[in-house]
């Protein structure tokens, strides 16, 4: 009879063995994948803010373009008013030599526009523009700079969305980090707890935790490459 006893205990002892035995290995598994996702996910988390860096950078620099672009361009307006004041007034009084000489001095778009609308005699032609910053010419100046502006601002908007882009994600992978963190955390545990039942239920946690975020890493996070 005791030996029937001995015996059924030490068969339970074997399966009992054989069980931690099992659960020791596949918590060694969860821990080890967990460590390299974990390794994984701050590396990228690291490549993403550096991506993140270099977009605001990048959207900085044109959006310090375009507000440089807009100032030289009011700037440019204030002086070709000066200017076409100036030339007004010699026009109106009909001196030629001085008429020349502020043509030769001025910017050749700016010239340009000034001999057109000479050539329009607008002291004769009542349908003529009455100075030549309302000459269409003079118009398209305007617009072009403005264009140059507007489209720096856009490039400076697609740079901060990148960059807002690339911080988003650099988020996910810290939070995956944490979630890795937690399977460890789990699977730690599991393995110290000398209930069987309890621990098989916690690395089974862990495992199925570790499974479902591995899946959403490998589907649906973008990888940086630099």
């Amino acid at each position: 009879m005791e030996g029937n006893i001995e015996n059924s205990r030490l068969s339970n002892d074997l399966k009992s063995d054989r069980s931690r035995n099992r659960l020791e290995i596949n918590n060694t598994l969860i821990l080890s994948i967990a460590t390299l996702a974990i390794t994984w996910c701050s590396y990228q988390s690291n490549l993403w803010s550096g991506i993140q860096t270099f977009h605001l950078a990048e959207s900085n620099k044109f959006s310090r373009s375009a507000q440089q672009k807009a100032l030289q361009s009011g700037q440019r307006r204030e002086m070709d008013q000066d200017i076409i004041i100036g030339f007004f007034n010699e026009a109106f009084s009909k001196n030629e030599d001085k008429i020349k000489y502020i043509l030769r001095g001025v910017r050749p778009e700016l010239s340009k526009i000034m001999s057109d609308w000479m050539q329009l005699r607008p002291f004769e032609n009542t349908s003529a523009p009455f100075h030549p910053m309302a000459m269409p010419g003079y118009k398209e100046l305007i617009e072009k700079d403005i264009a140059e502006s507007e489209k720096l601002l856009a490039k400076a908007e697609i740079s901060f969305e990148e960059a807002t882009r690339a911080n988003t994600i650099s988020d996910r992978y810290n939070l995956l980090t944490v979630i890795f963190s937690m399977v460890m955390f789990l699977a730690a545990i599991g393995a110290k707890i000398t209930r069987i039942r309890l621990s098989f239920t916690l690395i089974v946690v862990s495992g199925l935790v570790c499974i479902g975020v591995l899946i959403l890493l490998f589907l649906y996070m973008p990888i940086a490459t630099k």
